[in-house]
C-alpha cells in the first residue's frame, strides 16, 4: 500500500487514505473549506479516480469511508443542490444520474470489503453512496441521521437509492424512507437492516476495522451479518409481480392522502421501486435516471429546490469569525455583542405562562435549556405547567423522547411570581397578554433587575418593538423574536429589528431560533411585520366573498385545491376570530382603506363566534365520542351575521376566488419589499411557506407571480375597480418592464430601491 502514490490522485483535495493496518485502508472524506462533505461533479471524479487505483491494488483487503466532518456532525450531506437546479434539460439530469451510478458502481463492484463508518448526517447521495457498499455501521448519536430526501425536493433518489436499498432491505421497509424523504434514526435505519452494526462514537473506528476483520475472516464480500427475515406474506408480495401490483396501489392511495396530486416525486420515486424491483439492477437503474431527468426540470422541483436553498440560507445567518456559533450576548457599553456560549446551554428566562409561554418553554427544554417562567398569579404558572406536561405528553405517546426525559424536561423549568432569579438568565422572552402598556410595564421590570449581559426579546405578532423599546434604559438589548402557533411545529420565527436593535442583540435571536431548530427570517419593525401582514388581505378578501354570498365551504376547498394545507375560514377559526380581528383593526389603523377588515368580522366576534377556542366560528367544533370523523360542518349561525341569510350560494367560480385571495397578497409583498421590511423576495416565500404553508410546490407568493406573470397580476387588480386592490408602485413598474420577483431575483431589488 503506496500512500504517498495513493494521496496524490485527490485533485479536488477531498479524500486522503490512510493505513490502518492487516491490509485494511480508510479513506477518508474531507472537502477543504467546507463545513460538510457533499457530492460534487468534481468530487465524484475525484472518487472514481481513487476507487480506480485502490481497485488496482492488491495489499488493499478492506476499505473503510469515513467522513471527515466529526465537527459538524456530518458524514456525507448529499449531491450539490447548486448542481442539481442549475440542470436545465431531462437530458442532461438522466446522464448526471446516469455518471452518478457508474461512479457508485465502481465502488459496489470493487474487489475488497467496503465498509460505511456513519457518524452525524448522511442524506441522500450520502446514503447512495453508504448503500453502495458491502457493510455499514454507525454511530449510536442524535447526530447520526440516515435518509434519502429527495422527494422534498421534488425529485427522487437518482445515484441507485430507488433500487439498492429495496434490494437490501425489501420493499414495504424501503418506501417509507423513500417515499416521505425524512431521515431515520440510527436505531430506525438498523431495525429495517440499513445498518448492520450501530456503535457508541468513541468506538465507531475500531468497530469499523473489527467488522472489515469479520468479513475478511468469513468469506470477504459475500459475508453478510444475520439480519431479521421479512415474514412470509411481505416475501410473496415483493416476490411476484401481483403482490408488487398491490403494493403500489395501496401506496399511491397512501401518498394522495398526504400530499395530494400536486407532487408527482413520490409517485415517480414509487414506480421507480417497483417497477425496478422487477428487473435487473442494471435497467432498473437506468429507468431510475430517466424519471430523475424527468422530474429536475419540472417547476415544482425548481420552486421547492429554492425553498430548500432559502431555508438553508437563513438558518446560516449573517456569520463571520467573529460571531460564529453565537448563541448568547454579552454587552460593551449600550452595544450587545455576541458571544460563542450555545455549548454551554444557558438559562431563558420566559415571561408569561398561557399557551405561546408554554409551548416556548417545552421547546426550550427540549433543546437542553433551563427555563425560568414568570407569570404574575400562581393559577397561571400551573396553567403554563399542565399545557408544557400536554406537549411533551404528546411527544412521548409518539415516541419522540422518552419518559424519563420528558421528567427530565420538566424538572428544568422553575416557577416564579416575582422577579427572583432573572438576575441568572442570559436570555429573557417576552409572551405576555398583546397589550402594549402591559408589555412595556413588564419589560421596565425586568430590565431593572437581569444583567446588563442580558438580551430582551418580545414574542409578539403584530405590537410595535420600536414603541417598546422606548420603555427600556438600553433599548439596544431589545428585539422582537415572533413564534407562530403551535410552537412546536412551525418552523418559522420573524426576528424584527427595532428603530434601536443593535446588530448583537438580532444575531444572538437569531442563533437561538436556529438552536431551537427553527428558520430565522429577519424583517424590520412595522404593522404585522410580515407574515401577518401578508396574510391578513388574504384574509380579509375570503370574508368579503362570503359576503358576496360564495360559500365558505367551496372557497376553502378551492384553497386546499390550490395547495394551501387549509382554507381561509378553517385557518381563521384556528386563529380564533377575535385574534384575526384585532391585528386586522391594527393593520386598518397603519394601512388604511386597502386593510380595512369587513365589517361581519365584529359581529361574528360580538356573537361569541370566535372559532376552535369557542366551540364554533365559520365550522363547528364540538368533541363527541361518535365524531370518529374530522369533517366540519358549516355553522349556518354564520349566514344571518354575515348578511347571506340562508338565500343561497352563488355557483362556484373558483379562479376568480383564488385571484381574489392570492393576488392581493402579491400586492402586499411587493409594497413590503419596497418599504424594505425583508431584504429580498426569496425571504418572503420562505416566510409565507413556513409560517401560513403557502403552497410549497409553487414556491411561494412570489415564485407564483412571476409564474403567472405580473402584468396578469396587474391587470386582475387593476380591473376589480376597488381601492384596495390598487397595484402597489414596485408591482406596476415589475409588471411594465417586464422584470421579474427572481431569476434573477436581484433585478427586482435594484428597480426597487435604484
Amino acid at each position: 500500500m503506496n500512500l504517498t502514490e495513493l494521496n496524490t490522485i485527490s485533485r479536488t483535495g477531498a479524500f486522503r487514505i490512510e493505513d490502518e493496518g492487516d491490509g485494511i485502508a480508510r479513506l477518508v472524506f474531507d472537502l477543504p473549506e467546507e463545513k460538510v462533505n457533499k457530492l460534487t461533479a468534481a468530487v465524484l471524479e475525484d472518487l472514481e479516480r481513487i476507487l480506480e487505483a485502490i481497485a488496482r491494488d492488491s495489499t488493499i483487503k478492506a476499505v473503510i469511508i469515513w467522513g471527515g466532518k466529526e465537527a459538524s456532525g456530518t458524514f456525507i450531506a448529499g449531491a450539490d443542490l447548486g448542481e442539481i437546479r442549475s440542470v436545465t434539460s431531462a437530458a442532461d439530469g438522466s446522464e448526471k444520474a446516469r455518471r452518478g451510478q457508474q461512479i457508485l458502481g465502481k465502488l459496489a463492484a470493487m474487489p475488497q470489503v467496503t465498509i460505511a463508518a456513519i457518524h452525524g448526517n448522511c442524506l441522500g447521495g450520502g446514503t447512495e453512496l453508504a448503500l453502495a457498499c458491502d457493510l455499514r455501521v454507525a454511530s449510536h448519536s442524535p447526530k447520526t441521521r440516515i435518509g434519502l430526501p429527495e422527494v422534498q425536493l421534488g425529485i427522487l433518489p437518482g445515484f441507485g437509492g430507488t433500487q439498492r436499498l429495496p434490494r437490501l432491505v425489501g420493499i414495504q421497509r424501503a418506501l417509507p424512507l423513500i417515499l416521505s424523504g425524512k431521515p431515520q434514526t440510527v436505531a430506525q435505519a438498523a431495525r429495517i437492516g440499513l445498518v448492520d452494526r450501530v456503535v457508541y462514537p468513541d468506538l465507531l473506528r475500531r468497530e469499523a476495522r473489527a467488522l472489515a476483520n469479520q468479513a475478511l475472516s468469513n468469506g470477504g464480500k459475500r459475508y453478510r451479518p444475520a439480519r431479521k427475515r421479512l415474514g412470509l406474506l411481505t416475501r410473496l408480495l415483493e416476490r411476484f409481480q401481483w403482490g408488487r401490483s398491490i403494493i403500489r396501489k395501496i401506496s399511491r392511495r397512501s401518498i394522495r392522502k398526504l400530499t395530494g396530486t400536486h407532487y408527482p416525486a413520490p409517485y415517480k420515486a414509487l414506480d421507480s421501486v417497483i417497477d425496478g424491483f422487477g428487473m435487473s439492477l442494471g435497467d432498473g437503474l437506468a429507468n431510475e435516471a430517466s424519471l430523475v431527468g424527468d422530474l429536475i426540470v419540472s417547476p415544482i422541483a425548481k420552486n421547492l429546490m429554492d425553498l430548500f436553498l432559502a431555508s438553508e440560507e437563513a438558518r446560516r445567518g449573517r456569520r463571520d469569525e467573529s460571531q460564529r456559533d453565537s448563541c448568547v450576548i454579552s454587552m460593551q457599553g449600550s452595544a450587545p455583542k455576541a458571544r460563542s456560549a450555545c455549548g454551554g446551554k444557558g438559562r431563558v428566562a420566559l415571561l408569561g405562562a398561557g399557551v405561546m409561554g408554554g409551548g416556548i418553554a417545552a421547546l426550550l427544554v427540549q433543546k437542553g435549556y433551563r427555563v425560568r417562567m414568570k407569570d404574575i398569579t400562581s393559577e397561571a404558572l400551573q396553567l403554563g405547567l399542565k399545557k408544557i406536561h400536554e406537549l411533551l405528553g404528546e411527544l412521548q405517546r409518539k415516541k419522540r423522547i422518552s419518559r424519563r426525559e420528558a421528567s427530565n424536561h420538566v424538572a428544568a423549568i422553575s416557577v416564579t411570581t416575582d422577579t427572583c432569579g432573572l438576575e441568572a438568565c442570559d436570555f429573557v422572552i417576552e409572551a405576555v397578554v398583546e397589550s402594549m402598556e402591559v408589555k412595556k410595564k413588564v419589560l421596565r421590570e425586568v430590565e431593572e433587575r437581569v444583567s446588563s449581559s442580558t438580551v430582551i426579546a418580545t414574542n409578539t405578532s403584530a405590537l410595535s418593538v420600536t414603541e417598546m423599546q422606548s420603555a427600556l434604559a438600553n433599548p439596544a438589548r431589545l428585539v422582537g423574536l415572533h413564534f407562530f402557533n403551535p410552537v412546536g411545529r412551525m418552523p418559522l420565527v420573524e426576528i424584527v429589528r427595532g428603530r434601536m436593535s443593535s446588530e448583537g442583540a438580532l444575531r444572538a435571536a437569531e442563533a437561538l431560533a436556529r438552536d431551537l431548530g427553527k428558520v430565522p427570517v429577519r424583517v424590520e419593525d412595522g404593522p404585522g411585520f410580515l407574515v401577518n401582514r401578508l396574510l391578513a388581505p388574504y384574509l380579509n378578501e375570503a370574508v368579503r366573498l362570503f359576503e358576496e354570498s360564495y360559500s365558505p365551504v367551496a372557497i376553502d376547498r378551492a384553497a386546499r385545491s390550490f395547495g394551501m394545507p387549509m382554507g381561509p375560514f378553517e385557518l381563521l377559526d384556528e386563529i380564533g376570530l377575535d385574534v384575526a380581528a384585532k391585528v386586522a383593526h391594527t393593520l386598518h389603523q397603519s394601512f388604511g382603506v386597502r386593510a380595512k377588515p369587513p365589517e361581519s368580522m365584529d359581529r361574528l366576534v360580538a356573537a361569541q363566534l370566535l372559532g376552535k377556542k369557542s366551540g364554533k366560528g365559520f365550522y363547528h367544533h364540538r368533541r363527541s365520542v361518535l365524531a370518529w370523523r374530522s369533517k366540519l360542518t358549516l355553522n349556518r349561525e354564520v349566514l344571518g351575521i354575515v348578511g347571506n341569510g340562508g338565500k343561497g350560494f352563488l355557483p362556484d367560480v373558483e379562479a376568480l376566488w383564488m385571484r381574489r385571495l392570492v393576488f392581493p397578497i402579491i400586492n402586499e409583498a411587493a409594497r413590503a419589499l419596497d418599504e424594505r421590511i425583508v431584504e429580498k423576495a426569496s425571504r418572503v416565500d420562505l416566510a409565507m411557506v413556513l409560517g401560513t404553508g403557502f403552497a410549497p410546490f409553487r414556491g411561494g407568493p412570489l415564485h407564483h407571480a412571476d409564474a403567472v406573470g405580473l402584468k396578469e397580476v396587474v391587470a386582475f387588480l387593476e380591473g376589480t375597480g376597488e381601492e384596495r386592490h390598487k397595484p402597489c408602485e414596485l408591482l406596476a413598474r415589475l409588471a411594465r418592464e417586464d422584470v421579474r420577483f427572481l431569476s434573477p431575483e436581484r433585478a427586482a431589488v435594484a428597480v426597487a430601491h435604484g
